[in-house]
């Protein structure tokens, strides 16, 4: 359940192009900047590269995955994206 600090991001959003994972990665990054949402490093399959230090315009790892929680609510935000053979990915709410 979202809270009115993270409501205003989308909760969910299918990756199918180059364009659609910089938005969201750049989303993601805003988010962060803003106070809204804090990395959550580490966890199960997690990038190597730190968000951080990811290029929204790439290169990219072959598999992305990042969470991120809301820092007012605690919802888990979940990125992921499979980009070596182009399958995409999602942007969408972790459940629990």
């Amino acid at each position: 359940m979202t809270c009115s600090n993270c409501a205003p991001i989308e909760e969910t959003r299918t990756i199918f192009s180059t364009g659609r994972l910089a938005a969201a990665i750049t989303m993601a990054k805003e988010a962060i900047r803003d106070g809204i949402l804090q990395d959550v490093p580490g966890g199960p399959m997690s990038s190597v590269i730190p968000l951080s230090d990811l290029n929204p315009d790439g290169p990219w790892d072959d598999l992305l995955r990042y969470r991120f929680r809301c820092t007012t609510c605690a919802q888990v935000f979940l990125l992921s994206a499979e980009t070596y053979h182009g399958s995409g990915g999602e942007w969408a709410k972790e459940p629990g």
